[in-house]
C-alpha cells in the first residue's frame, strides 16, 4: 500500500530513473490518462483482482488490453473477479486508477504482453499524476512478480 511520496522514496532508494506526470485533473480511466497527453501503448493499469480463496492480487496489463477471466479463473480459482472500488481503497490504500503495481502490497502478475514495453506509463498512487519509466525500472521497482497470460 503505498501513495505516491513512498512510491517516489521506494525508486529513489533503488537509484531507478522515473519521471511523474502531471495529469490536470484526476484519472480514473485509461481514457482520462490518454486525454492527458499519454500515449495509449505505453499505458500499464493495474487492476485489483479478488481470486477463489478471499484474497487479492494485482494484474498489471496494458491500457487497451481486458482482462481474460477465463485464463485468470484458470491460474487462480473459479472465483477470480474484480475487486469493488471500496475493497481496492481498503487493501491497497488508494483509489481505483491511481493504484500503481510498485508497492502495492499483494502479489504482482503482469501480462506477457506488457514484457513488449519499453517505456511505461502507469498509476502513481495519486489520481492526479502518473509515473513514466522504462519497463525494466519498473519490474526491478516491483521486485517479486509473475508473468503470465491475461489478457
Amino acid at each position: 500500500m503505498a501513495n505516491l511520496v513512498q512510491i517516489q522514496k521506494h525508486l529513489r532508494l533503488l537509484q531507478l530513473d522515473f519521471k511523474v506526470i502531471d495529469l490536470d485533473q484526476e484519472a480514473f480511466t485509461v481514457a482520462d490518462v490518454v486525454d492527458a497527453g499519454i500515449k495509449v501503448d505505453e499505458v500499464v493499469k493495474t487492476l485489483i483482482v479478488r481470486v477463489g480463496d478471499g484474497s487479492f492480487i494485482a494484474l498489471a496489463l496494458r491500457g487497451n488490453d481486458r482482462v481474460d477471466f477465463k485464463k485468470v479463473r484458470k491460474l487462480f480459482g473459479s472465483k477470480a473477479e474484480l475487486a469493488k472500488p471500496e475493497d481496492v481503497l481498503k487493501v491497497v490504500g488508494v483509489p481505483i486508477g491511481a493504484v500503481c503495481p510498485i508497492l502495492v502490497g499483494v502479489p504482482v502478475y503482469v501480462d506477457k504482453n506488457v514484457m513488449d514495453l519499453q517505456n511505461v506509463h502507469m498509476g502513481s498512487g495519486d489520481l492526479m499524476h502518473g509515473l513514466e519509466m522504462k519497463l525494466k525500472d519498473l519490474l526491478k521497482a516491483v521486485g517479486e512478480y509473475q508473468v503470465e497470460e491475461l489478457a
